[in-house]
């Protein structure tokens, strides 16, 4: 296969507090223009992709960190955790009192009994532009599940405990400032990339992934050709073939412009 497969983180990539660079919608466009195929590859679950990255036309999303991928409009790929353990985890959770949403294909669960009015809560629903949902629904479910789970974890013994109890099906991802995103153990970034490239006949010399935070870093170290946004974390940087501008100095415009995709 001949033609470039492209994939963007959003947040902190694409998408800023002050939304999405026009250089970057140009840069995306001319891509385009080019033959490249065009992805999202975010750690958000479908329902939390804003719509101004939806009208930008990709042509498929990784969603939730590899749990679900959208090709051409159809889900062409899915993987879940049983409603039994999801509702084992979250009562868990619960007890431990802490900030902490749970992320499905379809919904974001809030668990209104548990530190449900701590700031972190509420700019999570103003980013999402959701209330969400109760997380009770799901506990009094027999279907419903969530993919990921993301909360705030202060170190501790107690939370130690929890990580290892999450282990048995899920990876946690430190984010830094006590932040964990909790992703299903054989889902990535990563895998996502793997799965587009057996299902489009195409290679990982193929590919291109543009990320900026530790939960790119699957992504970044799967392919020859990665860019971090120079507002990136330091410690993903280190595993990039190349560092890029700032997202609003025109970074994404400067990586393609580097690697001659516009």
């Amino acid at each position: 296969m001949n033609r470039k497969l492209l994939f963007f983180d959003i947040d902190g990539t694409l998408l800023s507090e002050n939304g999405i660079p026009d250089s970057t919608k140009q840069a995306l466009a001319e891509a385009r223009q080019k033959g490249c195929m065009l992805f999202v590859n975010t750690g958000r679950t479908w329902v939390s992709i804003p719509a101004k990255i939806r009208e930008l036309d990709f042509d498929g999303y990784v969603c939730g960190c590899g749990t679900n991928i959208y090709y051409k409009g159809s889900r062409i790929f899915s993987s879940g955790i049983s409603n039994e353990r999801c509702k084992e985890v979250a009562k868990r959770i619960r007890q431990m009192d802490i900030p902490v949403f749970y992320e499905a294909d379809d919904a974001i669960y809030f668990d209104y009994q548990s530190a449900a009015s701590d700031p972190w809560i509420c700019h999570a629903r103003e980013a999402f532009e959701t209330e969400g949902k109760d997380l009770d629904e799901l506990l009094n479910s027999e279907n419903l599940v969530y993919d990921k789970i993301l909360m705030v974890l202060k170190p501790s013994r107690e939370g130690e405990r929890l990580k290892e109890f999450l282990s048995e099906d899920f990876e946690c991802i430190d984010r830094q400032n006590d932040m964990w995103e909790v992703t299903q153990k054989n889902c990535s970034k990563a895998t996502g990339i793997r799965f587009l490239c057996e299902y489009l006949g195409a290679s990982a010399a193929d590919c291109y992934v543009f990320g900026d935070s530790e939960n790119d870093r699957s992504m970044l170290e799967a392919v020859p050709n990665s860019v971090v946004m120079g507002n990136g974390e330091e410690s993903v940087k280190q595993c990039c073939s190349y560092v890029t501008a700032d997202l609003e100095d025109d970074g994404i415009w400067k990586a393609m412009k580097h690697f001659h995709l516009v």
